[in-house]
């Protein structure tokens, strides 16, 4: 298919463009040159909208801008080569130096994915890409599309590419570190849950008292009791769960142990636990890596990987680090300590920046981890956090309802749907318009979450409960002030975003018809497999699912997701669906449980935004990895 698309008017050698919006313009004037579409203009506006819905720069110098669009008259690609590079967004950072840009007719379903996926083929070949950037004629770029492979690769070694091909050695670190911070998430997902039940409870059995401090008898005391004991728990759940999502159950035991002597002997606090679970983890996978005999082969998961481990564990926290990290945790809550007065507008900006940042993303848990964990010490970092975590969404959502010009009709719902999230302290309810707009949206939220975690820290709110938003007025003090700082943070937000946007006409807005689907959860019957994983199991999870379903409704796939996420797995996948399907695309921010089950099927490992934001894309791989074993 992709040699009948192109021919050498539709080649560009040297690319004169030296960004997004000048390529764009540039492959699409040889497309209009050649009388593939019929207006230029109308075209480019449609590659951007396709673009705000993901970016299409990829890893290894490619991108895959591409549009179904009315200007279209014939289905083409344009192939364009830049020297010096063009900065496309690419998740690895570096600049993209080969496009092809797809050109289809709105009238042909799935004729993108299916050259995309071809496409995807040709791009896991051996050499295929260097020697494309390299390419000095036309001629070589047709026949390098022309060609079927490397002649000594057999039909089988050709499959088997995808799965063994060896990860560049300059993408090793940063595979490993997205591996732990993965293995982190998963231990927080786990713990919230402890410090929101715990905190809140002690928070209502002091405001109930009436007195300011823990009550010390009856009914209120057994309530702050059950309380203590949650925000007591947290920290060996958090050390335990990362073990565990290392090295599975054999790992909880010694992260659990560990950490709680880490924390009650040696007052480490949640950083403590987070490296002692880190520890535990790799301790144990270590272990597990000691052949046994047959006799003793089913004592090691529950007896002597736990027990080893845990004095292994323990040991290293009694001898080794309980010392140095307590003395890192001590001068951390002095600094804190000697952050109050004028400190706090530094502390506010910093806390509030990096809250409203990513929205629910590893730099929003450093500080709502930060403020969380001193809630019954210093609630009063809560009380302006608070206010940051729930600024996001409801400022998008204002933004909506003071210029509703600038958002399109499925922004303006979905900033209703904010609203309700960031009332009760949800951040994850602002991500549809950062996705949409990152270099709008993101600057407008971060000054929200300034102005408002500032605005609570001067004006003493604090906050008893580790949570967001207005959900946690009861348990809030200075009440008018919270209810301030977040007036001002929305506002912020609202008033920076729609000075940078500008108004929607009437061709931006396109509308696309909510796909019908429906989810399949019989065994056997799917083509594609999906797991879909978030650390809260809540937001990301869910809207990853549904927008994987609808993609693959539109595009006729059978496929069947599974969701790991708050409420447990649901609609899991079993080993019949393994045996029937032809690969399984694991869209996840944490590690993924019983992943062993795909030992001998094709993965997709992607993120969670990925299966939000080009849902398209992730199906024509899918679509690649069949054609390939075909």
């Amino acid at each position: 298919m992709l040699t009948s698309l192109i021919d050498e008017g539709l080649i560009c050698l040297d690319l004169a463009a030296t960004d997004k919006q000048t390529l764009f313009v540039e492959l699409a004037t040889q497309l209009k040159n050649r009388g593939k579409i019929s207006d230029q203009d109308a075209f480019v506006r449609d590659l951007w909208a396709r673009e705000n819905l993901g970016n299409t720069g990829f890893e290894q110098g490619v991108a895959l801008p591409h549009a179904k669009s009315e200007a279209v008259t014939a289905p083409a690609i344009v192939i364009g080569i830049s020297r010096q590079g063009i900065d496309f967004g690419a998740e690895d950072g570096l600049p993209s130096r080969l496009f092809f840009m797809i050109a289809s007719p709105t009238g042909a379903a799935n004729h993108h994915i299916e050259v995309l996926a071809e496409l995807s083929t040709k791009l896991l070949e051996p050499h295929f890409i260097p020697r494309m950037q390299a390419a000095t004629s036309k001629a070589e770029v047709l026949s390098l599309l022309s060609a079927t492979g490397s002649a000594k690769a057999t039909p089988t070694q050709a499959s088997r590419a995808p799965q063994s091909a060896p990860e560049p050695q300059d993408r090793s670190i940063k595979a490993q570190l997205n591996t732990l911070k993965q293995h982190l998430l998963f231990g927080t997902s786990h713990m919230i849950p402890f410090i929101v039940a715990g905190g809140v409870l002690l928070s209502l059995s002091v405001m109930l008292s009436g007195k300011g401090a823990v009550p010390e008898a009856g009914f209120l005391k057994d309530m702050a009791d059950m309380g203590i004991a949650g925000l007591t728990l947290f920290t060996a759940v958090l050390g335990g769960y990362i073990a565990y999502s290392m090295a599975d159950k054999p790992g909880l035991a010694p992260g659990m142990i560990g950490s709680w002597i880490a924390v009650q002997q040696f007052h480490t606090g949640f950083l403590g636990a987070i490296l002692v679970g880190f520890i535990a983890g790799l301790i144990v996978n270590q272990l597990k890596r000691i052949k046994l005999p047959d006799s003793m082969s089913s004592l090691g998961s529950i007896f002597i990987y736990p027990l080893i481990g845990t004095f292994l564990v323990c040991g290293i926290v009694m001898w080794v680090i309980g010392a140095p990290i307590a003395a890192m945790m001590e001068g951390m809550n002095h600094w804190l300590s000697s952050m109050a007065g004028s400190g706090k507008v530094m502390l506010g900006a910093i806390l509030g920046g990096m809250t409203a940042f990513d929205m629910g993303g590893p730099v929003n848990k450093v500080a709502t981890l930060f403020a969380q964990t001193q809630v019954n010490t210093q609630p009063w970092l809560m009380g302006g956090v608070g206010i940051a975590i729930c600024v996001p969404p409801l400022g998008m959502a204002l933004a909506t309802l003071l210029s509703p010009k600038r958002y399109k009709k499925e922004e303006r719902e979905a900033g209703k749907a904010a609203a309700i999230m960031g009332m009760i302290g949800i951040s994850e309810g602002a991500i549809p318009f950062a996705a949409a707009d990152p270099v709008r949206v993101i600057p407008a939220i971060v000054a929200g979450g300034i102005v408002g975690n500032i605005t609570g820290f001067m004006m003493h709110s604090i906050n008893h409960a580790p949570w967001g938003g207005w959900i946690v007025l009861p348990v809030v003090e200075g009440k008018m002030g919270y209810i301030l700082g977040t007036v001002l943070g929305a506002l912020t937000t609202a008033l920076v975003v729609n000075l940078l946007k500008k108004p929607v006409t009437e061709e931006d807005e396109v509308t696309v018809a909510d796909t019908d689907y429906q989810a399949i959860e019989a065994e056997g019957e799917a083509d594609v497999l999906a797991i879909t994983a978030c650390p809260s199991g809540v937001a990301h999870t869910f809207l990853a699912a549904k927008s994987l379903q609808k993609a693959a409704a539109k595009a006729g796939i059978k496929l069947k997701v599974e969701t790991q996420g708050a409420n447990g797995i649901i609609n899991r996948i079993t080993a019949k669906d393994v045996a029937n399907a032809r690969c399984v695309i694991l869209a996840h921010d944490v590690a993924i449980k019983n992943k062993e089950r795909f030992a001998n099927i094709e993965i997709i490992d992607v993120k969670t935004r990925d299966a939000i934001h080009n849902p398209d894309g992730l199906l024509a791989r899918t679509q690649a990895a069949s054609n390939k074993v075909a």
